[in-house]
């Protein structure tokens, strides 16, 4: 039985929840929850982590699309709001 604060691989999740998951966060999910996918993994591309025993997510989100030409993604702030005015 999974329960909160249960680190569970990908492939289970998507079969738990009977939905393919799409990269970083799915609000919404049928029974209204909401699932934050991260790698704490070493060499993981985001600096994400869970401290104070499972209580407190750190979760850095996504860059900006890597673009030729284009300065580094990790260095690019991230909008806080959609270009319609809502909050990302």
């Amino acid at each position: 039985m999974i329960k909160q604060g249960d680190l569970i691989p990908y492939i289970e999740m998507c079969r738990e929840e009977c939905v393919n998951l799409q990269r970083g966060m799915n609000f919404r999910l049928r029974g209204g929850f909401s699932i934050i996918l991260m790698s704490i993994r070493p060499g993981a591309p985001y600096a994400d982590r869970v401290e104070d025993e499972g209580k407190i997510l750190i979760y850095e989100g996504h860059d900006i699309p890597l673009r030729k030409g284009s300065a580094n993604p990790k260095m690019i702030d991230q909008p806080l709001k959609n270009p319609g005015g809502s909050l990302i």
